[in-house]
């Protein structure tokens, strides 16, 4: 049964609030494996490389980008090969830089490629339809993760691992951005145009911190003082079945729901604090980093600097020596936010994953629905967020194996949860 423990009017916004229970019902995630794919010696077609995403169309098709093939995968509903579609090459329908990717469920297959500065365009059989060139001149670039909007001429892009990048015009200042939009990209002409569904809060700026110089190798790097502090509050985005967002941008247990138009008609909240950040805390972060680091887990960099004399490649000890430097300056946000990821299934139930005991810990999964009530809770470590959700239950899982090689495997939900 699915329980909400107080909804409140709310006139003067015209929202309503919902106030759910602070105690958990577990639910059990014993999911049944339909079938798994990614083999170190099996067919070409599931020998994958870095998988970079996954997603369903209505038919219950799988489709998995593979950045070092720079080609997707489609794959049926019983595991077997359908086509390939894209590859590497410089002509359309070939990608150049694969960055993201996303299916509307009637099958289109919109593929954001750095590369040719466009978004591709591939229709449900698979053929490339055109490109549409990406928007250079507003003065702000966002690149990242995106999600189909409701009939595939448009996509939902903000968070999620989303990179803004401010970008001048013929010599003049622009304006750093004061909010965080979530932008409706319309793909229907050859250029995209782009107008916000929903503005999300951004945390002031650390107004304490200087400019950070760090030097590895002969080089030094100048990082601005704006930058993103460690555990600052990501803006955390999942698109609705209706073309509606559910967001959360604070470090509280609040998730926003608007609707298309971008007018939040409903705040969801749990009475869960988030927790203040010690000196101890940031102390074992800095520590778990340079341990990550050591050990090969770290972030991989490549770095080229043109100091008049060509363009020439930073050694790896000189970028071992900037990592260093930039943890031991980390900056950090005063609290740790308690959500740590959010998501819609098929349905548009939410799946929201809080903040486990450690720093870096994943923590119980809620699954609620978009009006606001609770379905329940899924115990931290029974099981992670999908990385992609199907049609009939399907969700797909993006894993490594014993040998650390990528397989997706994709198991069914209850209906409950789904």
């Amino acid at each position: 049964m699915l329980v909400a423990l107080a909804l409140a009017p709310v006139s003067a916004a015209g929202q309503s609030v919902v106030d759910l229970p602070a105690e958990d019902r577990l639910i059990r995630a014993d999911f049944e494996e339909v079938y798994r794919v990614g083999s170190f010696d099996g067919e070409a077609w599931e020998t994958f490389g870095e998988v970079a995403g996954a997603a369903f169309d209505a038919e219950g098709n799988l489709y998995v980008l593979d950045r070092q093939s720079s080609s997707i995968t489609v794959i049926d509903r019983e595991g077997m090969f359908v086509r390939t579609i894209g590859g590497p090459g410089e002509g359309p329908g070939e990608f150049r830089m694969a960055m993201s990717f996303a299916v509307s469920r009637e099958g289109r297959v919109i593929v954001l490629d750095l590369g040719h500065r466009s978004y591709q365009l591939f229709d449900p059989s698979g053929a490339f339809e055109r490109m549409v060139a990406m928007d250079f001149d507003s003065g702000v670039l966002r690149v990242g993760s995106f999600e189909p909007y409701p009939g595939g001429n448009a996509v939902v892009q903000a968070g999620g691992g989303s990179v803004q990048a401010v970008v001048t015009r013929d010599g003049a200042p622009v304006e750093p951005p004061t909010t965080r939009p979530i932008e409706l990209i319309s793909l229907e002409g050859d250029r995209i145009e782009t107008s916000t569904i929903a503005e999300g809060w951004m945390p002031p700026p650390d107004q304490g911190g200087a400019p950070t110089e760090i030097e590895g190798g002969g080089v030094r790097i100048s990082m601005s003082a704006g930058m993103p502090r460690t555990w600052e509050p990501s803006l955390l985005v999942a698109t609705l079945p209706d073309g509606g967002v559910a967001f959360s941008d604070s470090s509280a247990y609040t998730i926003k729901v608007a609707r298309s138009s971008g007018e939040v008609t409903r705040v969801v909240r749990r009475p869960f604090e988030a927790r203040p950040v010690t000196d101890r805390m940031e102390e074992a972060e800095k520590a778990r980093r340079l341990e990550a680091l050591e050990s090969g887990d770290g972030p991989r960099m490549r770095m080229m600097v043109n100091d008049g004399g060509g363009a020439r490649s930073i050694s790896p000890e000189a970028i071992r020596e900037i990592q260093e430097g930039q943890i031991a300056q980390m900056r950090f946000y005063p609290e740790l936010p308690v959500i740590n990821s959010l998501n819609a299934s098929w349905s548009g139930k939410l799946w929201v994953q809080r903040r486990g005991e450690g720093l870096e810990e994943s923590g119980p999964i809620d699954v609620l629905t978009s009006t606001g009530q609770y379905a329940g809770t899924l115990a931290a470590g029974d099981t992670e967020v999908p990385d992609a959700f199907g049609p009939d239950g399907l969700a797909a899982f993006v894993e490594e194996d014993d040998f650390g090689v990528p397989i997706v495997v994709v198991r069914r939900l209850p209906a409950v949860i789904n």
